[in-house]
């Protein structure tokens, strides 16, 4: 008797990232659109749609575990299966929260923290592309948002509110920013705002008034 092997077939990495990056992708797109159709919707179908969103995210851990599991026999790197709480922007291992109220600097800030949150570090260009398409869909033309940025300590040293130093700039060089024009007051320009159709950042005085964008750490899904 000729023995018998077991066959199992090990995705690439390249394969597994791009796995896991449209599930991310699909319950973040899924989500957003039935929030945004809930307050057209009545009593029962708003029930409905919750319960559809719960089937979801628990049809989403299943396919996280499964994708873990493909991982660890593969010997391939493993990548955390997160989640975010409602209406928050989901990216990687970061939750977003964009509100289209306007406040300054340090108000935004204080906003954020309320919310267990901290003013946004944009990083990477998906996070920015994540960033411009919610902000089209809430905000309409409200395109610049307070991020945790600033050089109010040391001009011209630039850190973000964790206090870590920029890895990946997205200064408007064209506009030749940051610049620290002295039109907004003698304080100068020491916080930073990110348009985010044009996914540009530019410096402006602490006590101008923007939406923001607030982040917390997205949870591990047990």
């Amino acid at each position: 008797m000729k023995p018998q092997f077991a066959l199992f077939y090990c995705p690439t990495t390249d394969m597994m990232m791009k796995g896991q990056a449209i599930l991310f992708v699909l319950i973040g797109l899924m989500v957003s659109e039935a929030y945004s159709q809930a307050p057209d919707k009545s009593e029962k179908e708003v029930a409905s749609l919750r319960l559809e969103l719960a089937l979801l995210k628990n049809s989403y851990r299943q396919l996280c575990q499964k994708y873990t599991d493909v991982a660890t026999n593969c010997s391939a790197p493993v990548f955390k299966c997160t989640e975010c709480p409602d209406k928050w922007l989901h990216v990687g291992e970061k939750c977003f929260f964009m509100t289209p109220d306007k406040q300054d600097f340090a108000t935004s800030a204080q906003k954020c923290q309320e919310m267990g949150a901290h003013l946004a570090i944009l990083s990477n260009k998906e996070e920015h592309d994540a960033v411009e398409k919610e902000g089209r869909r809430i905000a309409g033309f409200i395109t610049y948002y307070w991020m945790g940025l600033t050089d109010s300590e040391t001009e011209g040293q630039w850190k973000w509110v964790d206090n870590s130093t920029i890895t990946i700039p997205f200064w408007d060089l064209e506009k030749n920013e940051p610049d620290n024009h002295q039109s907004g007051g003698p304080e100068g320009e020491d916080c930073a705002v990110v348009n985010s159709y044009s996914q540009t950042w530019y410096d402006v005085p602490c006590s101008f008034a923007y939406p923001r964008i607030c982040q917390m750490k997205a949870t591990i899904l047990p």
